[in-house]
């Protein structure tokens, strides 16, 4: 099979979508939900910075992790520095409530708590309110050194939350870039961005089907972009 036969078979199995927001919404939310350490909070900086900011939008940081310690005080340091808002939501009701008080908001982005098993009965009504919310376009980042059985379970997890996207981190940590497109042919649910490390917002890229052929085809050039050598 020639490189042009297996990029083309391919081509079809490769869906991404970088648009955030739901079209129609009364507000333009983007909520990021996946499991801790994926790289979430750092994904939302990003974003904030290159589509908020950096394309001239008003942006509005909500947080609803109320699991982890100084969860929020990272965020309102991040917003402080950007010269945005960020409040604290710790109810699923108080997010609804935010969500329409933000709503003339060009973006508002909303970070979730990354949940231990102990932790999944506590975080249902907050699923529930996210997978039925209009408003809400949720992205579950996933980090892309994953194993493919340990994306599978994640995925699992947290399709509670009934999310529209695949957001990849930590591009910079494997040279297997198969499982992503798998995934997200498996899930039906296209790739939104990629992200390689942490700084903001260099290390973020919007995803694309050429980009994602490239990284799975392993040409050198895109490879070295992000931070690793062709296998």
């Amino acid at each position: 099979m020639t490189a042009g036969t297996l990029r083309r078979e391919l081509a079809e199995l490769v869906a991404a979508d970088p648009a955030l927001g739901n079209a129609g919404a009364p507000a333009r939310a983007v909520a990021l939900v996946g499991p801790p350490g994926s790289g979430k909070t750092s994904a939302l900086v990003k974003l904030a910075v290159q589509q908020g900011i950096g394309a001239g939008r008003s942006v509005q940081i909500l947080t609803a992790d109320t699991f982890r310690i100084a969860a929020a005080e990272e965020l309102r340091s991040y917003a402080a520095i950007l010269g945005i808002g960020c409040q604290v939501v710790e109810t699923p009701a108080g997010l609804a409530r935010a969500i329409t008080e933000f709503r003339a908001k060009d973006l508002i982005l909303i970070d979730t708590p990354g949940l231990c098993q102990a932790e999944w009965a506590a975080s249902e009504d907050l699923a529930e309110l996210m997978s039925g919310h209009g408003s809400i376009d949720t992205h579950l980042v996933l980090a892309a050194s994953m194993r493919a059985a340990d994306l599978r379970r994640v995925a699992e997890q947290y399709s509670i939350f009934r999310p529209r996207k695949l957001l990849f981190t930590r591009l910079d940590e494997t040279q297997t870039f198969g499982p992503l497109v798998s995934r997200s042919a498996r899930m039906g649910l296209p790739i939104s961005f990629l992200s390689r490390g942490q700084r903001i917002p260099e290390d973020l890229e919007a995803a694309s089907p050429d980009l994602l052929l490239d990284l799975v085809l392993g040409p050198e050039t895109t490879q070295a972009k992000f931070g690793v050598m062709a296998a």
